[in-house]
């Protein structure tokens, strides 16, 4: 039996505002991934208490018994063309030093948790902006004295996320962000890779650095942080 075009046409016509509500629909929902990271760090730089300031320098390839491992965990949430993220982490790091009255031992305990907004300017690049709270928990054991401080505080960032290979299993991303506000300056470079396997896991490399210059008082936090880190995801 010929089908009638007509028929054909006005069934479509009837069908269309459901494909359109449907498509719609599939664009507005959120996706969501969350993954949680361990992070082989080393630390480098300055660090002070009331004036008393000693140089450190602990690189991740010292790291052999794996001591200064932290942890994190971020999540993205995508709809179209915007989305949001959050993390929150957590490392403890220990590096010896020399000074003329004898060796120095510092250990600094940092936790940092960032959040904000981004939004795609093509299926590539990204840029985004928020906010990277700090909390700085120094130790400094000297020969003959021990001192201590915790401080904490809060930049503004702004930055771009490059994501040149998104597939249904491998992706491969670059970003980076600048900020300050509560410090002189605070910037994170950060460049990855993963695979996913069915729709929902991952397991992701990455190199980050953390670089924060901060002063306040006879506090010196100018730190940078580096390493890899070791996530693995799930989708939702």
């Amino acid at each position: 039996m010929r089908a009638n075009p007509r028929r054909v046409i006005a069934a479509l016509a009837l069908l269309a505002p459901f494909a359109v509500s449907e498509s719609q629909a599939a664009e507005d929902e959120w996706s969501y991934e969350m993954i949680p990271f361990v992070w082989a760090a080393g630390i480098k730089g300055n660090e002070g208490i009331r004036g008393n300031i000693v140089a450190v320098d602990e690189s991740f390839s010292d790291l052999v018994d794996f001591v200064n491992v932290g942890a994190s965990m971020r999540v993205m949430a995508r709809r179209e063309h915007v989305g949001w993220f959050g993390e929150a982490s957590y490392v403890e790091l220990q590096a010896d030093s020399s000074t003329p009255i004898g060796g120095v031992r510092a250990t600094v305990t940092s936790t940092f948790a960032e959040g904000g907004l981004s939004y795609d300017l093509n299926s590539a690049l990204a840029l985004y902006a928020g906010l990277r709270y700090q909390q700085a928990d120094t130790k400094l054991q000297f020969p003959n004295n021990r001192l201590s401080d915790t401080q904490s505080w809060i930049d503004g960032i702004v930055g771009a996320r490059w994501a040149p290979v998104i597939s249904d299993n491998w992706v491969l991303w670059a970003r980076a962000d600048i900020g300050g506000g509560s410090s002189d300056l605070v910037w994170l470079a950060e460049a990855g890779g993963g695979y996913r396997w069915g729709s929902r896991w991952g397991a992701y490399l990455a190199y980050r650095m953390l670089d924060t210059d901060y002063k306040n008082g006879g506090f010196v936090y100018d730190i940078r942080q580096s390493g890899l880190l070791l996530g693995f995801g799930i989708r939702f």
